[in-house]
């Protein structure tokens, strides 16, 4: 067989190659060298083709990918940190390169494609022990860039019938892995220090737990997966399924090498998990794996390995640009100093939620939250507001004074307050237009003043009437009659977005629209007509589920744990700027089968019951066509992809319901 392996010169890849070679396989491997090195092929260099080339140019993958008959593709840009710092190089890289390898794969007429995930998918799931099934929570732009990466593995089986799998790798360390990168993994980053005499510093306090994994069971993992049938399209965890914390980890290798000094703990790293555990019972099922180099074994090779070469010798950097001690001061003063978040809208469904992602994905950030609670509730952030990183301000978005102070001590504004629900925008189309034109231009004026970047929602509602169903952010928005208050909120939302585009074309501020698809999820409300959280509740308290008008009107909804992901891609993305971005999934579901997916979900006997809409709403009332956003943009400056589904909404917003009603009952019960 013969085998392509991307990124075969680095820590990972170099290990694969020589097994490849040891059971009589051909071999080619590509690699740009910017993370790997030349030196790690040197044993084996004159029996396997080499080619110099970036996956990120896909006209240079054509000719080595001819006539290969697999692909273990492992070439990326890695590290958490290194993400946090350039999202746009580790999207580039890691999603849009290996969509360029799966491509020429498909074009090739390889039989398999092999591609090497991670467990930093999981993100901030905290479910233990990590199972493929869990829903990703990626924290990080490298992990995002994963899963994007993984969902292109997926996509690439199911229309091109390419068999493509996933193997999510658990912290692989072992021999070769560099131990003087900026970005190098842990345990050669310990060994190296103990073995200098140095203090190895421990982000945090050291109680993060981790699966390592020795490489040779990865090296395991990837033969059988270009070898086992009937597995395309899958995904796999490869660790050990054991975890260890990093205090115990230091203590271990400080034994093993014979060190006299202790280690040091230094700040929380941004982007990191708190712990990391597989479940490795698919990868044994359905690939044969088992892993054959305990942990402790794994450290005492590893050790001898680096206690036989020379710690301190030159690494080649090949590609690698190096910071200029300028560039090194701005990201010192922007890692030490907290951002300041404006989060207007704050105590809203979204917002409340945002606000959230904001404060665990950066542990220094600060956000000051302003709401006048009149759609929003103190109740979906009380959890939250502390006085010290969350700060609760209750006020009008119009309110020029209130806002400009606000602004003045932030760094960023994120713009969501506004009229929500068709109910509300039908029923007070002035209150609807007056609030939503006076605060975005408040907002704007205030950003202007202080050099502030907002990011402004806006909605698919700006669409109107469209002439197609894929809508893309160029696409021209058709609406109806002014004089009919169906119209209301678009037309207040498009102005906004016009008021936006001017104040960046004209102005210079730095700022991004965001136009949202349906978002849904626990703490919205069905009081302004928000079809989901309404049949939840109807459907827990026995009624029958009221459908407006026919029931065949269709929505793509999106879970608010994916638009909040969306967003927190954009708001601090420099080549989002000027831009309007899609935010929303193309799964289109009609409104009668999402009302019947809430009866049978929440295991109730309610019935379903069709109003028209004549009785529903006013005179005049217009239901919109089918819409579907087209997210290609988003996809491509962010590597965004949705992870839920509707009935992972439809089952979140049920537990909340049902625990709000639990509440309500017991705060009955204790009165009566």
């Amino acid at each position: 067989m013969r085998v392509l392996v991307t990124g075969g010169a680095g820590f990972i890849g170099s290990h694969i190659v020589r097994r490849l070679l040891a059971i009589g396989h051909d071999v080619r491997v590509i690699d740009d060298l910017s993370t790997g090195r030349r030196s790690n092929l040197d044993e084996v260099i004159g029996e396997i083709e080499f080619f110099e080339i970036d996956i990120r140019d896909a006209d240079a993958l054509r000719a080595p990918m001819t006539g290969c008959d697999a692909v273990i593709h492992l070439a990326a840009l890695p590290s958490v940190p290194r993400s946090i710092a350039d999202p746009a190089a580790s999207h580039e890289a890691n999603a849009t390169g290996t969509l360029n390898v799966l491509n020429a794969a498909r074009e090739a007429e390889a039989s398999r494609v092999v591609s090497a995930s991670s467990s930093s998918i999981y993100g901030a799931a905290r479910e233990l022990p990590k199972r493929e099934s869990m829903r990703p929570l990626p924290i990080s732009p490298y992990a995002v860039s994963k899963l994007a990466a993984e969902s292109y593995c997926r996509s690439f089986y199911e229309v091109y019938g390419l068999e493509a799998v996933a193997l999510r790798y658990f912290n692989v360390f072992g021999p070769r892995q560099d131990p003087k990168s900026e970005y190098a993994a842990v345990i050669p980053k310990f060994i190296r220090a103990f073995r200098l005499g140095e203090a190895p510093v421990i982000n945090g306090d050291g109680e993060q737990s981790r699966d390592f994994t020795y490489v040779e069971n990865v090296v395991n993992a990837n033969m059988a997966a270009i070898e086992v049938p009937g597995i395309g399209g899958g995904v796999y965890n490869i660790a050990c399924g054991a975890g260890i914390t990093l205090n115990e980890i230091a203590t271990r290798l400080r034994e093993e090498i014979g060190a006299d000094v202790e280690p040091i703990h230094g700040p929380d790293r941004l982007g990191d998990v708190r712990h990391s555990l597989a479940d490795i019972s698919a990868a044994r099922a359905d690939l044969g794996y088992e892993p054959t180099v305990s942990l402790e074994e794994g450290i005492r090779r590893t050790v001898d390995y680096y206690r036989s070469h020379d710690l301190d010798s030159p690494t080649q950097a090949s590609g690698v640009r190096r910071a200029t001690p300028l560039r090194e001061a701005r990201q010192t003063l922007k890692a030490t100093r907290s951002k300041r978040y404006l989060v207007t809208g704050g105590a809203g469904f979204i917002g409340s939620h945002l606000v959230e992602a904001l404060i665990e994905r950066d542990k220094s950030a600060r956000v000051v939250i302003l709401d006048d609670l009149s759609t929003g509730s103190f109740e979906n952030i009380d959890h939250l507001v502390d006085g010290d990183r969350v700060s609760f301000v209750r006020g009008s978005v119009t309110d020029a004074a209130i806002v400009d102070a606000l602004i003045r001590e932030a760094d960023q504004c994120i713009h969501l307050a506004s009229a929500v629900g068709v109910q509300m925008i039908v029923n007070e189309p002035l209150d609807t237009l007056m609030k939503s034109v006076r605060g975005s231009n408040v907002v704007m004026h205030a950003a202007t003043r202080n050099g502030v970047r907002v990011l402004f929602s806006s909605t698919s509602e700006v669409y109107g009437k469209p002439a197609r169903n894929l809508l893309s952010e160029e696409d021209d928005l058709v609406f109806g009659s002014p004089a009919k208050g169906r119209w209301t909120y678009a037309i207040a939302k498009s102005f906004g977005e016009a008021l936006i585009h001017g104040y960046n074309r004209q102005r210079g501020v730095d700022a991004t629209i965001v136009r949202l698809f349906n978002c849904v999820g626990p703490r919205q409300t069905g009081t302004y007509g928000m079809v989901l959280p309404r049949f939840v509740r109807q459907a827990l308290l026995g009624e029958d589920l009221t459908v407006y008008g026919d029931g065949t009107q269709t929505r793509c909804f999106t879970h608010v744990g994916d638009t909040v992901a969306a967003l927190l891609a954009l708001s601090d993305h420099d080549e989002a700027s000027g831009r309007t971005f899609n935010i929303g999934t193309p799964n289109l579901i009609s409104i009668e089968e999402l009302a019947k997916r809430v009866i049978a979900r929440s295991g109730s006997e309610s019935g379903l019951k069709l109003v028209p809409y004549e009785q529903a709403y006013p005179s005049g009332f217009e239901e919109l066509g089918t819409r579907v956003p087209d997210t290609t943009a988003l996809e491509d400056l962010t590597g965004w992809a949705p992870a839920l589904t509707i009935n992972d909404a439809i089952d979140d917003v049920i537990a909340y319901e049902r625990a709000q009603l639990e509440e309500l009952d017991s705060a009955t019960a204790a009165g009566a």
